[in-house]
């Protein structure tokens, strides 16, 4: 298993570097994650914040605050999410699974606001 990983945005302009282990890897089903990934589940991998760096693209970084105490990531160019991170989980980062371009050290295990989850969407049990 390699080191790290490698997470990059739909244009290619903003890479991430992940350096290895990861906290945890699993799917989220909140109104926000949804609404804000226009998805019915967005499944995530959390990282301690200084294992995460960014490789290019900071000048294409764009942030804002979904809610109080989160800070949501995206690609100012092309609108891809790049991270999340909250007072809820201070000194971590989660970055959504689907834009790494290299294997993780982990699969999704567990569902995180499965009570939120909406009918039509999947269920990773």
């Amino acid at each position: 298993m390699p080191s790290e990983a490698t997470a990059r945005c739909h244009c290619g302009r903003v890479e991430l570097i992940a350096a290895f282990p990861s906290r945890f890897c699993c799917h989220c089903y909140c109104d926000n994650c949804k609404r804000t990934h226009a998805a019915g589940v967005v499944t995530w991998i959390g990282f301690n914040s200084e294992q995460v760096a960014i490789a290019k693209g900071a000048d294409h970084i764009e942030a804002y605050q979904s809610s109080p105490g989160t800070l949501r990531k995206f690609c100012r160019l092309c609108g891809t999410r790049i991270s999340f991170e909250s007072q809820r989980w201070p000194g971590e980062t989660h970055i959504p699974l689907a834009i790494f371009v290299n294997a993780v050290d982990r699969e999704p295990s567990g569902n995180a606001f499965a009570e939120e989850r909406a009918a039509w969407a999947p269920f990773h049990p």
